[in-house]
């Protein structure tokens, strides 16, 4: 007899089976016990009567922990009672596969321990209903970003995670010695995604990026995974279409999933054309919605937006909106400048209700001397980046990208409190363990 999983079981009710999984809950009632197993697939409620499999087999049921591995033998019914999947397996015969799981899991991650004790079992809470959900869905997420980029005929490319030229900022690089040479984790894919435009075309990555950010917030990590995309021939206005359409089809994936059912039941698709709001207008904005920054001032033109005035001004919109057009210098060299009012660049962070910025997207630089200009500004020594340079010098044309952080928008679509939930194991900044 094979091994039926989980989800198949509904299609074999009054017929002998036998399934395999761990014991998700244990539960004694008088003579009877009731076992939740839980294998890859999903949850069946399981129950062990005395006369149905004889005093040894029941003598092994009474023994059994959370966590147990188990085989059993038994007969699939229809019971309305029964949580998960509306069946109850009347189990024959019953084995722990190995041992028995230590008893001490009940009490080591309550519901109501604190987020430290939960990090520090996370690989026990990933056996939790809500924690696997949460990987589920994250899943669910990545596939529909690779299926959208597919069928606009994309090419995934996988650049290397070690570097020796900064992206963002060299203050929030990961340094270490790379044999005889100084290194980096990277800060991100970008610059290696725009060198393969002229051959590949339309390009994305699914990759970790590194961001050494001294931030304890709920939504930052010291790593995180980055889905990031370059375009050739787009301009700015390009961008930000392209980005609708793909925010739109995923979210329209994502609202079909029974598990955002579950978190976010009243998430609604957004519809085009996102809100708009420009830098300096945003300003005003905060000042007219009462929103001061960290330090309890009103926040001045060229102030950086943190992320409490960011989300609270996208939670008064209430709806995914664009923040476009900062001022130059307050975004990296390879952003574009306007050519209207080169004292703003081709940019845009797009910002969704209950964390704020999930994309940072820009008009790539194209011109030589503007690029090597605002290179200098930043102090930058150009000679590591010959091979980024080369690009504006060898059949350079108007290009646009952006990068988006797979926890947060899990994090926003699921209505989670915390970036950390939305990670199989995070990394923050007093945390590298598990």
């Amino acid at each position: 007899m094979k091994y039926i999983p989980v989800i198949k079981l509904q299609e074999k009710v009054d017929e002998r089976v036998q399934v395999r999984g761990w014991l998700h809950h244990v539960r004694r009632q008088g003579r009877l016990i009731f076992l939740v197993i839980r294998d890859p697939t999903g949850y069946v409620q399981a129950v062990v009567k005395p006369k149905s499999v004889g005093d040894t087999a029941f003598k092994v049921a009474e023994k059994l922990t959370r966590e147990t591995a188990i085989t059993a033998e038994g007969t699939v019914k229809e019971d309305d009672r029964a949580p998960y999947i509306g069946i109850e397996l009347q189990i024959t015969a019953i084995n722990p596969v190995i041992n028995y799981a230590s008893p001490e899991l009940e009490y080591e991650i309550r519901p109501d321990s604190g987020p430290q004790v939960l990090l520090d079992k996370r690989h026990l809470v990933l056996r939790g209903e809500q924690a696997s959900d949460i990987m589920r869905f994250r899943d669910h997420l990545t596939r529909s970003f690779r299926d959208f980029f597919y069928s606009r005929d994309f090419v995934e490319v996988t650049p290397s995670t070690i570097v020796q030229t900064q992206v963002e900022g060299g203050s929030t690089l990961f340094a270490f010695k790379y044999f005889d040479h100084d290194a980096y984790l990277t800060q991100s894919s970008q610059l290696y995604l725009e060198t393969v435009l002229a051959s590949l075309g339309n390009v994305f990555c699914v990759l970790p990026s590194f961001r050494a950010e001294k931030s304890r917030t709920r939504r930052h990590l010291t790593e995180y995974t980055h889905i990031e995309a370059e375009m050739p021939w787009y301009e700015f206005e390009d961008l930000l279409e392209f980005m609708e359409d793909m925010i739109i089809s995923v979210y329209t994936k994502a609202k079909e999933n029974p598990i955002l059912k579950k978190f976010n039941p009243t998430m609604e698709v957004p519809s085009k054309p996102f809100e708009q709001v420009t830098y300096e207008q945003s300003i005003r904005h905060l000042r007219e919605y009462g929103i001061k920054g960290e330090s309890g001032k009103y926040l001045e033109y060229g102030d950086d937006i943190t992320e409490g005035p960011e989300r609270a001004l996208v939670d008064k919109i209430g709806s995914p909106t664009f923040l476009t057009h900062f001022p130059t210098g307050m975004k990296p060299f390879y952003m574009k400048l306007n050519t209207e009012n080169p004292e703003v660049m081709n940019a845009a962070d797009l910002l969704i209700p209950n964390v704020g910025e999930i994309i940072g997207g820009s008009q790539r630089e194209d011109d030589l001397e503007t690029l090597l200009q605002r290179m200098r500004e930043e102090g930058l020594d150009t000679k590591p980046y010959y091979w980024y340079i080369d690009q504006r010098k060898y059949g350079t044309v108007p290009h646009s990208g952006f990068g988006l952080g797979l926890e947060r928008l899990v994090q926003g679509l699921l209505n989670l409190d915390h970036i950390r939930d939305a990670c199989l194991y995070p990394r923050l900044i007093n945390r590298a363990t598990p």
